[in-house]
């Protein structure tokens, strides 16, 4: 079990029989996209993972890079045939926004857990190279795109800045 944190939020990781909890702490910004990526990367090379569970009980904010992993995230349980991840929130901003780029429709969002949760440590901070986290910021503006035309047409220029950006 693993928390990943900056100076301003921290993503907690925990199993509990087969399920897999991340926990969202204060303002999750793009400085923990490369960590939490590669930790969920491993985790999807599971093959006992029964399903999701996400914590945003106690974020601040989730900015638009953290929601295209999440998008990601989902999209990869799907396809595989595994239960919708499920997103737990009781904060009215949060939830405004999960609705406004279509999370509802592709996440189960409740606003309480049932019992505790297991035991949650950090996920070890990493870094990449500005080419990696560009790709990874590229690709998770894609996956909120892909969710709905909205999206689609509020991303794109966001889509082109980073396409752009690696082809130079």
């Amino acid at each position: 079990m693993v928390e990943m944190m900056n100076s301003s939020g921290q993503i907690l990781h925990g199993s509990q029989d087969g399920v897999e909890i991340l926990c969202y702490k204060g303002d999750i910004r793009h400085t923990l996209c490369v960590a939490l990526d590669r930790y969920l990367q491993t985790l999807m090379d599971k093959k006992d993972l029964k399903g999701f569970v996400v914590d945003l009980t106690q974020a601040e904010s989730v900015d638009s890079t953290n929601l295209g992993i999440l998008a990601r995230l989902a999209r990869v349980m799907q396809k595989e045939g595994l239960p919708k991840v499920t997103l737990i929130s009781d904060q009215p901003d949060i939830n405004e926004l999960l609705e406004a780029v279509g999370f509802d429709r592709v996440f189960d969002i409740v606003e309480t857990r049932e019992g505790a949760l297991a035991k949650l440590s950090e996920i070890p901070v990493t870094t990449s190279g500005d080419v990696k986290t560009t790709q990874l910021l590229l690709e998770a503006h894609r996956a909120l795109m892909a969710l709905n035309e909205a999206n689609r047409v509020q991303f794109q220029d966001v889509v082109k800045a980073f396409e752009t950006a690696l082809e130079d």
